[in-house]
């Protein structure tokens, strides 16, 4: 075919219909496609994409809820004692509840309780009849030998108050001779010298003093005046060359020679003078100090010899008094052998037993009163009833009770975790139980334990006011925390073992449109309760957070947020 023919080549009108039908079909089943491709897409995008709910994070307080059981005791007990040997017909109180004064804890069998008054009642008219006996035989002995021992008596009374009186005489004159020796060896050597002659030679050495200064100032003063007549006839006589200046001067000089003369030799005679009455002075005070000191240790022994003396007297009446004492004592003694009452183990014994025999029926007259019943002496908890309905008291039967007047305290051992946040002071709560709270209380103490360094022991004073109260209680306190500038719930809190960390949203803009992707962020946390912490670290205040996820995630994920298309 030519080049010109193909040129002018046409298709056929037929079958370019046919073709643009063929290529709007195409065109609109591609379009169709790309649809189903865009929700597929879009279907996919949103099950591979997780959805996120968010929390800004922001500043708060914590509040700690603490709270444990622990025990009530009392802060004071009082034992309610119960004769012994008598049947227990019945119990009517337990341990751990509350009476008042006068409530009954337990009834006597009172047909036992006659029985033992009746028995101990016949023993004490026996006891007391053999006191009685030994009382009246004792004072017959004694009355023969009274006087006896009487004067015996007075002789020892007196031996010792002379003994005594001549101890007191003989330290009083010691201490006054241990006084006048420390006041005399306190004062130092007291100067013997003539205060005339030595006021005398003192007077002069202050005159000759003063004679030396006039002197040595009318030789200065003439000086003076030689200077002052040399410059001015200087001066006026108009003298410029330096042997001019010598020629006045010597002119001058020898015109006041005999004045300058006697001036000088008035001066010299007066230091001659000065000097010699000081040496007289200083030769005087050096004689006089040395006789003035050895009198001062003349007198100084003797004060201590007579200080010595007075010790040595003082010695010898303790040493009298002694003896004379021993004498007397011995004296007495052997007056009052025969009369005296020995407190024998026997005696003691036989004192004892009636005592006790008075109280034992003094306590069962009593109860026999009172139809048996065992009352409460106040108001308080039951802490222990050793006996039951049936048995027989025992000299150790005794039921113990809680003084209600003196208060209750609660005790409690918390973890160091718990304890951590309390302080003595804090208030709280306890659950005495019966559906019974009281609030108000605070902590007294809070103190580590010995046995364990990571518990404490915590102690809450209850007042006696508070009633109802058993052997145990529960505590529950509320802690706030100071301000933390980030507060976040637990569930935004992931951990890879002993670092914690969050996940900040982000967006970017790509060409794809903006894009939300989290970005892990490490934070250390300061504090915690149940279900939040404060932190701080890599986020600050009003950031995003991821708080739940639909799937888990990893830094630079792309997420969505809850609500989102």
């Amino acid at each position: 075919m030519k080049w010109k023919n193909l040129m002018n080549f046409e298709l056929d009108k037929e079958k370019k219909a046919s073709l643009q039908i063929r290529a709007l079909r195409w065109l609109a089943a591609f379009l169709v496609l790309m649809v189903l491709l865009t929700l597929l897409s879009r279907a996919a995008d949103s099950v591979t994409i997780a959805k996120v709910r968010t929390i800004s994070v922001s500043g708060g307080t914590l509040t700690h809820e603490i709270s444990a059981d622990g025990s009530i005791s009392a802060n004071r007990e009082v034992s309610v004692s119960v004769a012994a040997g008598v049947k227990i017909a019945s119990v009517e109180a337990a341990a751990g509840t509350s009476v008042k004064e006068g409530d009954v804890l337990l009834y006597l069998d009172t047909d036992d309780l006659k029985e033992k008054l009746e028995t101990a009642e016949e023993e004490l008219e026996i006891l007391e009849a053999a006191a009685s006996d030994k009382a009246a035989n004792e004072a017959i002995v004694a009355s023969g030998e009274q006087k006896t021992l009487s004067r015996a008596q007075e002789d020892y009374n007196a031996a010792v108050s002379d003994a005594d009186e001549a101890v007191t005489d003989a330290k009083e004159a010691m201490n006054e001779a241990l006084a006048e020796y420390n006041s005399y060896k306190n004062s130092g050597a007291d100067s013997s010298t003539d205060s005339t002659v030595l006021d005398s030679l003192t007077k002069t050495v202050s005159e000759k003093q003063a004679a030396y200064d006039t002197a040595e100032a009318e030789l200065e003063n003439l000086n003076s005046e030689i200077e002052y007549r040399i410059n001015q006839e200087i001066s006026e006589q108009g003298a410029k060359t330096d042997a001019e200046k010598k020629a006045i001067r010597t002119s001058v000089e020898k015109e006041y020679s005999s004045k300058l003369k006697a001036a000088q030799k008035s001066a010299d005679t007066a230091k001659i003078d000065l000097e010699e009455a000081e040496a007289a002075l200083l030769e005087y005070e050096t004689e006089a100090g040395e006789s003035s000191q050895a009198s001062y240790d003349e007198q100084l022994q003797a004060l201590y010899d007579a200080y010595l003396a007075a010790k040595d007297a003082y010695n010898e009446a303790l040493k009298s008094r002694e003896e004379s004492v021993k004498s007397a004592k011995r004296a007495l003694e052997d007056a009052s052998e025969s009369t005296e009452t020995v407190d024998t183990a026997g005696d003691l014994t036989a004192a004892n037993t009636l005592e006790d025999k008075e109280e034992e029926v003094d306590t069962l007259k009593a109860l026999n009163e009172l139809g048996g019943e065992v009352t409460a002496p106040m108001d308080g908890l039951v802490v222990s009833v050793p006996v039951s309905a049936g048995e027989t008291t025992s000299d150790e039967t005794s039921i113990r009770i809680a003084d209600q007047s003196a208060g209750y305290k609660f005790s409690v051992s918390l973890e160091k975790d718990s304890a951590k946040y309390l302080s003595a002071g804090d208030e709280l709560t306890l659950d005495i139980g019966n559906d019974t709270t009281v609030s108000g209380l605070t902590i007294d103490s809070i103190e580590v334990s010995a046995e364990d360094s990571s518990t404490y022991n915590l102690t809450v004073f209850i007042p006696a006011k508070v009633t109802g109260l058993s052997s145990f209680a529960s505590m529950s306190i509320e802690k706030t925390t100071k301000k933390y500038d980030c507060v976040v719930p637990l569930g935004a809190l992931h951990s890879d073992g002993d670092e914690y960390y969050v996940y900040v949203l982000t967006e970017s803009d790509t060409v794809l449109g903006t894009q939300t992707t989290v970005t892990k962020a490490e934070v250390e946390i300061l504090d915690k309760n149940s279900d939040s912490a404060a932190i701080e670290g890599a986020v600050g205040w009003g950031q995003d957070i991821v708080l739940t996820s639909t799937k888990a995630l990893r830094s630079g994920d792309r997420v969505r947020l809850e609500g989102e298309s």
